[in-house]
């Protein structure tokens, strides 16, 4: 059983409910214990997801900032000065690196908003489980040292019937508590789908509106390059065919 459920970068951990140590019935405390390590697995895996997203927005940006470099070194090399049909393909490059700009922005910020915000919305639900946790725990303890008691009171032969009365009641509190903690946490594990897959849908969506984006950038500045040059497809796809082959034959490419 894992004693300590963590939440990504969040700053809030989770302890495991303390065991019962057959105060509860046994049924009860196995399906709870089985149920924080359901919770306990699907907030791996959340957290998983979530440092993903992080590193692909990390990297959306990192490839932005390295296309503006490198059609910069580009232009200050020198090469294209004395190549202007290199110029106008760095240029064309450059006009698409730069539209698609904005839209990397754009998404890297939708990224925070529909999974970032609300997953810590989310998180922030643990609270009130954590509470009710820890309410549970304490009365767990209450009824451990009034079980004591009345084991001390027994080997002295001493008069037992307000520590069982007392006793009794704790318990019954405890049962109260730990029934409400299952209910709670089944509420909570429960609503992870419900409330994650719309966010899920939307990261999705934003993707897939990226690419598309991307796509219809490149392909149109690729017709006007044709368009410009008057070079039919066969010519065209002669020519990059020539230019990987001469890539290929280099030797610090060859194999």
């Amino acid at each position: 059983m894992f004693s300590m459920l963590g939440l990504g970068r969040t700053g809030l951990v989770l302890e495991a409910p303390r065991p019962a140590g057959g105060v509860l019935p046994h049924q009860e405390e196995e399906a709870l214990t089985n149920l924080w390590l359901e919770i306990t697995k699907a907030e791996a895996g959340c957290c998983k997801v979530m440092n993903e997203v992080r590193n692909y927005r990390e990297a959306m940006r990192a490839i932005q900032e390295a296309e503006e470099k490198l059609l910069k070194d580009l232009g200050s090399s020198g090469l294209t000065a004395v190549s202007p049909e290199l110029r106008q393909t760095t240029d064309e490059y450059l006009s698409v690196v730069m539209e698609m700009k904005p839209k990397t922005e754009e998404v890297s910020g939708a990224l925070q908003q529909t999974l970032g915000e609300p997953v810590k919305q989310y998180h922030a639900l643990y609270e009130h489980l954590d509470a009710l946790r820890r309410r549970r725990d304490a009365q767990l303890a209450v009824v451990s040292k009034c079980q004591d008691k009345l084991d001390r009171f027994k080997l002295k032969g001493k008069r037992t019937t307000d520590v069982m009365v007392e006793r009794d009641g704790a318990l019954r509190t405890l049962r109260e508590l730990n029934t409400q903690l299952l209910s709670e946490a089944r509420k909570f594990h429960q609503m992870r789908h419900s409330y994650l897959q719309p966010c899920i849908q939307a990261y999705i969506q934003t993707q897939v509106d990226f690419y598309g984006t991307a796509n219809s950038h490149f392909s149109n500045q690729i017709q006007v390059s044709r368009s410009a040059h008057q070079i039919p497809d066969s010519q065209y796809e002669a020519m990059m065919k020539d230019y990987f082959s001469k890539i290929k034959a280099l030797k610090i490419v060859a194999t």
